[in-house]
């Protein structure tokens, strides 16, 4: 029969025994990555199944991006791509397209398409769920006559500079990019043109 003297004893056994597993306690995290959040300051109590801290895997991190229909249909996996952080302007980081969507979301009246891109090397000092934006080349073309986009009008026809004065000329273009028009014929290499709204 245990006397109260030796159940003192006992239960301050049992409290070092505590106090000794708690110092030598370690939360191990299941990935390498960056810690997001932490529910609780040292010492606070944590229940059952409760999540303590969050961590993301910033080696692995990809952009998430929505494209226009119009656009969308040009997409497809493995296309080169440049990523521009927000936070980093100046800056282009190449990618690739590693999955697109073939479920459309509405957005007013536009339809929109998801994509997701992957980094050829992460930066460092990534931030999760900072903004960016991203270029996908869906084709290219080399060794071409070239104008700014800006400089062919809807119906197709370039206004071109002349001695006599300006003279809109059509043309036949080929592809279509954010910054140039390929032009296969009403031009000729030389030709000073006249960009919209100028």
């Amino acid at each position: 029969m245990f006397t109260a003297q030796q159940r003192v004893t006992s239960a301050e056994l049992a409290l070092a025994e505590a106090r000794d597993q708690l110092a030598g306690t370690k939360i191990k995290a299941p990935i390498a990555g960056k810690v997001l959040s932490v529910a609780g300051a040292v010492g606070a109590g944590v229940g059952a199944g409760s999540t303590f801290v969050s961590l993301a895997d910033v080696a692995g991190m990809q952009v998430a991006a929505d494209f226009p229909e119009a656009d969308a249909g040009h997409l497809d996996v493995g296309l080169s791509a440049t990523v521009t952080l927000a936070n980093r302007p100046g800056e282009e980081f190449a990618a690739r397209v590693v999955r697109v969507s073939p479920v459309g979301t509405a957005d007013g009246n536009m339809v929109r398409y998801g994509a997701v891109l992957a980094f050829e090397e992460v930066p460092a000092e990534l931030l999760v769920g900072q903004s960016a934006a991203v270029r996908v080349r869906t084709s290219e073309v080399t060794g071409v006559l070239r104008v700014p986009s800006t400089a062919v009008r809807a119906e197709g026809t370039v206004v071109v500079r002349t001695a006599a004065g300006d003279e809109t000329r059509a043309v036949r273009v080929g592809l279509r990019g954010d910054q140039y028009t390929e032009v296969k014929s009403g031009l000729i290499e030389g030709d000073e043109i006249v960009i919209a709204g100028t």
